[in-house]
């Protein structure tokens, strides 16, 4: 039997750590695959490991070390104890509506009873992220003396200095990267500055206004179950954003779950039920996949102050009423995503030879075009650009998801003398474009892509602007690693008593699993296929029986029937198109994750598989 090249081509195994380091990581009762899996992860030495599998509260930073904390929380203090009036000020996705409302009920706690406490949230479409002058003007009309940004505001240079003009200081806080000139802020706690030594970057919008939460608890000495309090939200949003669960991260999504499964927010529990959750099995799956959309929902098809209303409220029954709101409007997303999906899945087919895909139309849903961008690019593996016109205007508003190779933001860039707005990364970006010039932009982008990009990719690799056009939001949880991402393999199974529940229970010491931190993959190689079929609610899945035969019954020439010890199924997601290269197969080598049926008394171990190859006997 032999494999064929695809299944090795299209998959790279890490290196196997050196026997120093896993006599190491068991003398410290870390088992030699979960050694090899945080290695693989980016964790180099024992300590690093044992910090990691613990997760300990205790270990995360003192938030008064992040840039310009002692300043924002002296400035703060100052607004609560003379009662001024405060905004807190965010963004209109999931880290930003879960990070605004974390900082709104800490100074609920904090401020004193008659004290004004306020907020604003902007509209994606109508004002774009960030802060804007319209709201300036509005907030200050309302009294507001201090604003506090979440998730927001620090490329805002010229907004700073009109609020700093209208007598408004500003606090920022946020974890974009800061233009060279930053804005003249009060205080600008992000730990993207450069002067910042904090030491833990990639925490995301939530995850700053904890540290600042943090910092002004610890000034009030608020016992530290206040600060844990918040975690539920923390978790969420951080999942919401795709942030790497590792660092400070990973200990608050942890410990956050935990938290969440035993929620008292009468918002975030009638989400749960709204969700058909379990409480005390909620995991960072389900905030992915269930929670986070209904939240992202608000800000695509409405308002995201709903959203918001739903996370800061105390009343139970205002709790159901508005969660309810946010099932509906998830649903209606989902129906115009798949709606907008065929529209541009017939268009792309149009012209199935470009190397870059350009689709557009009359009136699209403008926020829902950056997710149907991400699905047709992930189904393609191609750039995509999303257009929605406006024929009153004569302008379209577009979303672009790029693939690897392809700087998406600095193809724009030298297209910028004709574009109205632009903003984003190499990955994903938004702009604003007079109607009549997409053909331009269509030509350039395919001479852009003919002639390679820019004689010198590595010096704009990972470039960020701003993004006046409020499309390029919030990042997409995916089923699969984004295509331009190398597709990994973090061990290789030799033995299949590996796969058990104990093993599984093993994993998930190492969870939560996401960005930075992903579900582990494994390879298995010559596994007996005893049986397949297609499965699923529309049969387009493929389940496997796999049977794992004791090593005396494997042998080459041996006239008794295999008995086999071990009898596993598999599932192969969206696989029964495959069906026919596994018939007649007795062997196939594989790709896949170790999951459990946990909610059964007697959980059972399955495989979900990535990829699977059938080995042909060739005698």
């Amino acid at each position: 039997m032999e494999l064929s090249s695809h299944l090795s081509s299209a998959w790279e195994v890490y290196p196997q750590l050196d026997a120093t380091l896993f006599r190491a990581a068991e003398a410290a009762s870390i088992t030699a695959i979960q050694a090899q899996l945080l290695y693989n992860r980016g964790l180099k030495t024992v300590e690093e490991m044992d910090n990691f599998i613990h997760a300990s509260y205790q270990e995360t930073r003192d938030p008064f070390t992040l840039i310009d904390m002692p300043r924002a929380v002296a400035r703060i203090r100052q607004a609560l104890d003379q009662q001024e009036h405060i905004t807190v000020y965010g963004d209109y996705d999931a880290d930003g509506v879960t990070s605004s409302a974390l900082l709104y009920r800490a100074l609920r706690l904090l401020k004193q009873p008659n004290a004004i406490l306020d907020y604003h949230i902007p509209h994606r479409l109508k004002d774009g992220c960030g802060l804007n002058v319209t709201a300036l003007d509005t907030l200050k009309a309302r009294g507001t003396q201090l604003i506090i940004t979440t998730d927001c505001a620090s490329s805002d240079v010229e907004q700073v200095e009109y609020a700093r003009q209208a007598g408004i200081d500003v606090i920022i806080t946020d974890h974009h990267h800061p233009p060279a000139e930053r804005p003249q802020a009060y205080a600008m706690v992000n730990p993207w500055r450069p002067d910042c030594q904090y030491g833990e970057r990639y925490l995301c919008g939530v995850g700053i206004a904890f540290k600042l939460t943090q910092a002004l608890y610890r000034s009030y000495n608020r016992p530290v179950e206040d600060e844990l309090a918040l975690l539920d939200l923390v978790a969420i949003g951080t999942i919401a954003d795709i942030a790497p669960l590792l660092g400070e991260n990973h200990i608050y999504v942890r410990l956050g779950l935990q938290h969440l499964n035993e929620t008292n927010k009468p918002g975030l529990k009638a989400l749960i039920r709204n969700a058909n959750l379990q409480p005390g099995k909620i995991r960072e799956r389900d905030i992915a996949f269930g929670i986070a959309p209904c939240i992202n929902a608000a800000g695509r098809m409405k308002e995201a102050s709903i959203a918001f209303e739903l996370l800061v409220t105390d009343d139970p029954e205002e709790a159901d009423k508005i969660a309810e709101e946010l099932r509906q409007l998830n649903i209606q997303r989902q129906q115009e995503t798949e709606t907008l999906m065929r529209n541009v899945r017939e268009q792309a087919a149009s012209n199935p030879d470009h190397a870059v895909v350009m689709v557009d139309g009359d009136d699209w849903h403008e926020g829902i075009i950056g997710l149907v961008a991400g699905k047709l690019a992930e189904e393609l593996s191609k750039p995509v650009l999303v257009l929605s016109n406006d024929p009153a205007t004569g302008l379209s508003r577009g979303s672009a998801r790029s693939q690897k190779g392809f700087n998406i933001i600095e193809a724009l860039r030298n297209f910028a003398s004709y574009l109205e707005r632009y903003g984003g990364h190499a990955q994903a970006a938004g702009f604003t474009i007079l109607s009549k010039r997409i053909e331009q932009l269509r030509e350039h982008l395919f001479r852009w892509q003919e002639n390679g990009g820019p004689a010198n990719p590595a010096l704009i690799e990972g470039t960020d602007l701003p993004d006046p056009t409020g499309i390029v939001t919030e990042q997409e949880s995916s089923e699969t690693a984004p295509t331009f991402m190398p597709r990994m393999v973090d061990l290789t199974i030799t033995k299949a008593r590996f796969l058990n529940y104990d093993a599984y229970k093993a994993l998930r010491q190492l969870g939560p699993f996401g960005a930075g931190n992903p579900e582990p993959v494994f390879k298995m190689e010559k596994v007996n296929l005893l049986d397949v079929r297609t499965s699923g609610p529309n049969r387009q899945n493929l389940s496997f029986r796999f049977g794992f035969a004791r090593q005396e019954n494997n042998q080459a020439g041996s006239q008794h029937p295999t008995r086999y010890e071990q009898v596993l199924r598999g599932t192969y997601t969206r696989g029964a198109a495959e069906i026919q290269r596994f018939k007649n197969i007795q062997a196939v080598n594989i790709i896949f994750r170790l999951n459990s049926s946990e909610d059964d008394d007697k959980p059972e171990t399955w495989l979900k598989i990535l990829d699977a190859e059938p080995l042909y006997d060739e005698r």
